[in-house]
């Protein structure tokens, strides 16, 4: 299997490459005056609905921009951190955190929209993994162990250095970045042919659903889809404690265009797309929320 070390020169090469990829159309704040703290929005795939939560990711708050009404999913800690949408946006998968005992014990809970019920899914559990929402219902592991509700769906996750991939019920680990700190931020594409992650370290990497990486579009973190051949991201420095500037980008999934969104110094992050709604949804680090229309060239 393809392994790979990304150099500096291969990062500075992406970002000379700065094309104009999209149009922007419209940038608007959301919420303005009605709600507070929040942070770590998540879209719904058509764009109708947006998660959001406290900068701390305690309690889940649920919008729908249809109806423009905001609905409390949960007030629990931890709620914000791991939630996500059913391909149908019907459900909304979140793992919330209890202290008992002096320990933190974690539970996957899920959100039926339009009952506004919430069910219990997983037992209780001191190491809880992301919930990855499917067609057909979820998959998480508890402790270590597997739960999935859908066992033949194409799904993805990380585990430290290991990027798991499942196909037709068969889980495989791979190791496509070498010396890496740890993985992050996985994700397959709509169309489910690629998985996208984060190498702490390199930057952000697509391989095949064998693990063979296609392209390493750069350094940016936070990375979702848009689309399939697109890609949003945040480009922050820091100084090891505090964020000094924060931007929103979008890449071609290739790694041969770039193109800033926002300013450095917007100080916006953490960024959410739907490519079936042209809408991007990004914070800004005092609590508001934004709303980007862009059109692709």
């Amino acid at each position: 299997m393809k392994k790979l070390l990304l150099s500096v020169m291969a990062f500075v090469g992406v970002v000379s490459m700065n094309a104009q990829i999209a149009d922007v159309e419209s940038v608007t704040p959301l919420l303005k005056g009605v709600e507070s703290e929040m942070h770590n929005p998540v879209l719904s795939a058509d764009g109708s609905q947006l998660l959001f939560s406290e900068c701390d990711y305690t309690g889940l708050r649920l919008y729908d921009f249809n109806d423009n009404v905001v609905v409390k999913v949960s007030t629990e800690a931890r709620a914000g951190l791991d939630a996500s949408f059913s391909p149908d946006g019907k459900e909304i998968y979140f793992v919330t955190q209890t202290l008992q005992n002096n320990r933190n014990m974690r539970q996957v809970k899920k959100y039926d929209i339009a009952s506004r019920q919430t069910i219990e899914v997983s037992k209780q559990g001191r190491v809880i993994s992301r919930p990855v929402a499917t067609t057909k219902g979820f998959a998480t592991t508890v402790d270590g162990n597997l739960l999935v509700t859908d066992n033949k769906a194409t799904r993805v996750r990380t585990e430290g250095t290991s990027l798991i991939i499942a196909k037709n019920g068969v889980e495989k680990a791979y190791t496509p970045v070498a010396n890496s700190a740890g993985y992050i931020w996985s994700s397959l594409s709509p169309d489910g042919n690629k998985v996208m992650f984060f190498a702490a370290g390199f930057g952000i990497v697509i391989t095949d659903l064998n693990g063979n990486i296609l392209s390493t579009p750069g350094n940016f973190e936070a990375p979702v889809w848009y689309g399939n051949n697109h890609i949003v991201a945040m480009n922050a420095t820091n100084d090891g404690h505090n964020y000094r500037s924060s931007q929103i980008v979008l890449l071609s999934a290739d790694g041969t265009q770039f193109q800033a969104l926002t300013k450095p110094e917007s100080m916006t992050m953490n960024p959410t797309a739907s490519f079936d709604a042209g809408k991007i949804v990004y914070a800004t680090i005092d609590g508001r929320l934004y709303q980007m229309n862009i059109k692709l060239k």
